[in-house]
């Protein structure tokens, strides 16, 4: 299958160090493995040297400081990614167009309208919700006309957890064109057989509580902080490992200096995706601590890491995390926000090597489940199904 993968969003480059970033990469590749020529239409392509990746930016107007000038320019961007697609086919006839949904775009949704072709539409986040109480939203007719005709027109949607699924249909998407495809790993990657990496800073023997990710409040650094300072006032061996950066990060340095907790905190900031996994196996138990929410939709890519890595892991009970680690044995969930109760599963597991060498046969055998090539194959079935049906 020819397959026009497409992703119209400026602040998504297709070569990032960001989950969004990675999945876009990991997908592309996915297709690739499985035999399927992939050609990327991309608003931004980023900095990124990899030759096998057919990846075309297409070029459109620089907005402005403006947000409704932005938001117009989001628009005339995702026009002319249409346009593009409709010459690439020309050039290309592709049997498939796979679109990661951006709030400003239903340019894979018109172009295979007006090719008769099939088209999937990826959605990670209820954009639309985000825009508003986030940021602002200026063009909000059009944002809701764009999502609207995104749900009605895609041929299937690709929701990133039972969560995101809920919303597309209360949104008015066809419950019968959605299905829920969660994030993955590249198990070639990511795997129990990747050596440890060792960090200057780091003694041998540390009992190392890792986090990987984007430092936002969202992410729950804050309890991970408080539950550390207070394990570690137990147990002297502890060392927590964190790789990322973001909004959170001078709060934590702050936190840091004010507990005195420097020599026991080692803050890698971002580091190359390929060099997660050796950071990853460093880690005697990985945490994602998410705060509580009313709408906790993400698939966090931290958590497939974890897992393939075959790492103890130690996370909320809520939404998608909650669904994929329960009755693994892989994991301990912990009620979410709930830095006391995180602390105590730290405790436990420190002093108990039999059970984290338990937790960690089953994370492995867990993650290797999750391929992302088994999520490219999905999309593909889902896509033939829907066109063998019309």
């Amino acid at each position: 299958m020819r397959i026009a993968y497409v992703t119209a969003d400026r602040g998504i480059p297709v070569f990032g160090e960001k989950g969004a970033s990675i999945h876009i990469q990991e997908m592309i590749r996915a297709f690739d493995k499985l035999g399927h020529e992939v050609r990327v239409v991309a608003a931004r392509r980023g900095e990124g040297d990899d030759t096998a990746l057919a990846v075309e930016e297409v070029k459109s107007r620089v907005a402005g400081t403006d947000r409704a000038e932005k938001e117009r320019a989001a628009m005339a961007q995702a026009d002319a990614i249409e346009a593009r697609l409709l010459s690439l086919w020309r050039e290309w006839p592709f049997d498939l167009i796979y679109e990661r949904y951006s709030l400003w775009s239903a340019a894979g949704c018109r172009a295979a309208r007006r090719l008769g072709v099939s088209v999937v539409t990826e959605v990670n986040a209820p954009l639309l919700l985000e825009q508003a109480a986030f940021r602002s939203l200026v063009c909000e007719a059009e944002a809701r006309a764009m999502e609207a005709e995104v749900l009605a027109r895609s041929d299937a949607l690709a929701a990133v957890s039972r969560q995101m699924a809920d919303y597309l249909v209360s949104a008015g998407a066809d419950a019968s064109r959605v299905h829920v495809i969660g994030n993955a790993v590249d198990t070639a990657q990511f795997h129990p057989g990747i050596p440890a990496t060792e960090l200057p800073g780091i003694p041998s023997d540390a009992f190392v509580v890792g986090f990987t990710g984007s430092l936002k409040m969202w992410h729950g650094v804050d309890t991970l902080m408080q539950a550390f300072r207070d394990f570690q006032a137990v147990e002297p061996r502890a060392h927590l490992l964190i790789c990322g950066d973001g909004p959170k990060r001078g709060w934590i340095d702050g936190y840091v200096a004010g507990a005195q907790l420097e020599d026991a905190v080692t803050m890698a900031g971002w580091v190359d995706h390929a060099a997660l996994p050796g950071l990853i196996a460093r880690m005697d138990v990985a945490t994602a601590p998410y705060p509580a929410a009313e709408d906790h939709y993400f698939s966090p890519l931290k958590l497939f890491e974890y897992l393939a890595m075959g790492r103890p892991v130690l996370a909320s009970d809520i939404g998608q995390t909650a669904e994929l680690l329960s009755g693994t044995g892989a994991a301990r969930l912990i009620p979410p926000g709930d830095a006391t109760a995180l602390t105590a599963a730290l405790r436990e597991l420190a002093a108990d090597p039999e059970r984290r060498a338990s937790m960690s046969t089953a994370a492995a055998a867990e993650g290797a489940r999750h391929d992302w090539t088994r999520n490219a194959a999905r999309v593909v079935e889902i896509a033939q199904s829907r066109r063998a049906a019309a």
